[in-house]
């Protein structure tokens, strides 16, 4: 079952959004991230929004979303684990 997600970076000069309908257990790569630039938030009942000093690059941008897609679309049943996840998304 695919669930959506949102991973947004937000700086004073902008933000970085990228938008997932995660597959469980699925590894994504930064080549697959949708990357969009700009003020407007995408919605998601799942997000994750990480404020910043400044935007990294896009490139950098799409390897922490990447990780974070990742971690978000991991299905594991250990209740510790989930909770890690949780505390470190990427």
């Amino acid at each position: 079952m695919r669930s959506s997600f949102v991973f947004t970076i937000v700086a004073p000069e902008g933000a970085w959004h990228a938008h997932f309908n995660l597959e469980p257990g699925r590894c994504y790569g930064p080549s697959e991230v949708p990357v969009n630039h700009g003020a407007a938030a995408l919605r998601s009942p799942h997000t994750l929004r990480v404020e910043a000093a400044t935007l990294p690059s896009e490139e950098e941008f799409r390897e922490l979303a990447a990780r974070a897609a990742t971690r978000t679309a991991d299905p594991s049943p250990d209740p510790l684990r989930q909770l890690l996840n949780l505390l470190i998304p990427f």
